[in-house]
């Protein structure tokens, strides 16, 4: 049934990294006397050949709040520091598609209740540009060290015999940045389709999207998001990782009185997370948690291929409304965080007391029932959707905030040593809590005409509330809350932000189309201006205005993000130094 298949990306081919960038931008020149569809490579035009391809460039605006004294923003745990107009990204992307559809070879000897066969390759390729060309704290080991050292110097710990350990720690941190954070060649999804009359199937390496919601995700958590190369800044779609799945619709038509009902169900067999490896240490889209010296070591620790996740769902309409009915099991994109005495055995481990604490970071499976209902108003060219999702024993961190350790807030504080660092060595404090979690969302879509703005396009519409409740928000055993995050708040070498029981967040998204010539050409293109925000109840701001110039097949994007958080808290507050300006070339075949 073709109206459940979703299409994406793909041809299976390897490269260097060194070459990624120069194909990248090859791609695009080569691309120029090409139109922007698919190319057929014979005559029946089976087999189709897809591409997108781009090369960008960030800017940050702001400096970085960085651990480093006598900086403008000598606080926070972002590392490296970086001062404000540096690149901070240089990114070169290739997404190649190969679809085959199969049948007509197959088709006089296939039964012909046999209704489509056909297979997928993907590849995907990408490389940071900013590790070998640019700026002097993300090129070199010398401003990394640098970077180490005054972080290492400002510790109420610091003993010089420490110094002696520098040289291994900016060796784990340039090795891990480029085995992770510099290049990545993929074959990024591999599957086959069969449909048997009502029964579609897809078995391989794929993508699986569910739910009604945008940017943030209820019903839509089956697949991880990988956040290593920008984080949010990156779209969603090209974030999401496959995984090793079997996935089967069965068509239901009519049933009573729903309508063009389905089923559909899925499972999987891989290893995948969204933090592993994710965004290492010295990347300019790592979290703020300071940079590694082996004091609280991270113990990646993913699940095994036999920790299946799975689920189904129903979707059905019934008069003018659109209903989905889901359950599965998944693995959420934040970690596991819990934290224990560090041992000897632990990876980047270093003696003589400077290894404290170990992080193990796992992935728990989350059991996630909601449910689903989209429907139109003509009346007022919309569309209301909205969505509610229980998340069962979703893996919460706790504590130490500044409520539970008033004070200094500091590690050596007192209340900081008895009440969090000694029960945890001692194995009697539990940093990881595991709570029912309601999500909530609905969203309105619309198409208005503005004639005076725009004599020929309407505007787009698009908005969301989101809002996410903790039940038996926790409290440690001394009476007072400590629901937190592991990332640091300004000044606060605890190293946790507070994490509200109720959480609210709305979105927004305006944006239309005008046709324009470029100036002394007889050459017109599409210019959509846009604008993005997303404003948090607890305080905080995002604006994401933008540009996007398009003639097939060719675009131009220009955008910048501005994160305006008077407070460090979640979600964006965390990331509040990362204003950045996005200059984007890109073809689409």
């Amino acid at each position: 049934m073709r109206s459940t298949k979703d299409r994406f990306s793909g041809l299976v081919r390897a490269v260097g990294s060194r070459l990624l960038g120069p194909l990248a931008l090859a791609a695009i020149v080569l691309g120029l006397p090409w139109p922007a569809e698919a190319i057929p490579l014979n005559e029946d035009e089976t087999i189709n050949v897809s591409l997108r391809a781009y090369a960008n460039v960030r800017i940050g605006t702001k400096s970085k709040q960085s651990t480093r004294l006598g900086r403008p923003n000598s606080f926070g745990g972002t590392f490296v520091y970086t001062p404000a107009w540096k690149v901070i990204q240089n990114r070169y992307f290739v997404d190649v598609q190969w679809d085959h559809d199969l049948l007509p070879m197959f088709e006089d000897i296939l039964p012909k209740w046999v209704a489509a066969l056909d297979y997928t390759l993907n590849y995907r390729g990408e490389y940071e540009g900013i590790y070998d060309f640019g700026p002097s704290e993300f090129r070199t080991a010398a401003e990394t060290q640098n970077n180490l050292l005054a972080f290492l110097r400002q510790s109420p710990t610091y003993t010089p015999g420490q110094e002696a350990q520098l040289g291994d720690m900016t060796y784990f941190v340039r090795h891990r940045l480029r085995q992770v954070g510099s290049y990545r060649n993929r074959l990024f999804q591999a599957f086959l389709d069969v449909e048997l009359g009502d029964l579609f199937m897809r078995i391989g390496r794929q993508n699986l999207v569910w739910g009604e919601t945008d940017v943030f995700r209820l019903l839509d958590n089956i697949n991880p998001i990988d956040n290593s190369f920008g984080g949010f800044f990156i779209d969603l779609d090209e974030r999401r990782v496959p995984l090793n799945m079997l996935r089967a619709s069965y068509y239901l038509g009519t049933v009573g009185p729903f309508e063009q009902a389905f089923v559909e169900g899925y499972a999987t067999y891989d290893n995948s997370v969204a933090w592993n490896p994710g965004a290492p240490e010295g990347s300019p889209w790592s979290l703020p948690l300071g940079p590694y010296t082996g004091r609280i070591l991270r113990i990646l620790d993913g699940p095994s291929a036999g920790d299946v996740r799975g689920g189904g769902r129903a979707v059905f309409n019934w008069s003018d409304f659109t209903f989905t009915l889901a359950s599965y099991f998944t693995m959420l994109d934040t970690q596991t965080v819990r934290f224990r005495g560090a041992q000897p055995d632990d990876a980047g481990y270093q003696p003589n007391g400077v290894s404290l604490i170990a992080a193990d970071l796992t992935a728990d499976r989350v059991w996630i029932n909601g449910a689903a209902v989209t429907t139109a108003i003509p009346e007022f060219q919309g569309v209301i959707r909205s969505e509610i999702a229980w998340f069962r024993d979703e893996p919460l961190f706790r504590g130490p905030t500044p409520n539970a350790f008033p004070g200094t807030e500091s590690t050596a504080d007192p209340n900081y040593l008895a009440n969090f660092l000694g029960p945890v060595l001692a194995g009697d404090f539990d940093t990881v809590s595991r709570k029912d979690t309601l999500n909530y969302v609905i969203g309105w879509d619309m198409n208005q005409y503005i004639r005076f703005l725009n004599e020929q396009q309407s505007f787009f519409f698009t908005t969301q509330f989101f809002w996410k409740h903790i039940f038996d928000y926790d409290a440690c055993s001394f009476g007072v809350p400590c629901q937190a995050q592991p990332v640091p708040q300004p000044n606060n070498s605890t190293r946790t932000i507070n994490r509200v029981e109720d959480q609210f967040l709305h979105t927004l998204r305006v944006d239309t189309t005008y046709r324009t010539s470029i100036p002394f050409t007889n050459t017109t293109v599409q210019a959509t201006p846009s604008f993005g925000m997303f404003y948090d109840w607890q305080g905080m701001f995002v604006f994401q205005p933008g540009v996007r110039f398009v003639r097939d097949p060719w675009r131009f994007i220009v955008d910048y993000t501005n994160v305006n958080s008077g407070v460090f808290r979640t979600t964006f507050g965390a990331v509040r130094d990362r204003d950045n300006v996005r200059f984007q070339i890109e073809y689409v075949l």
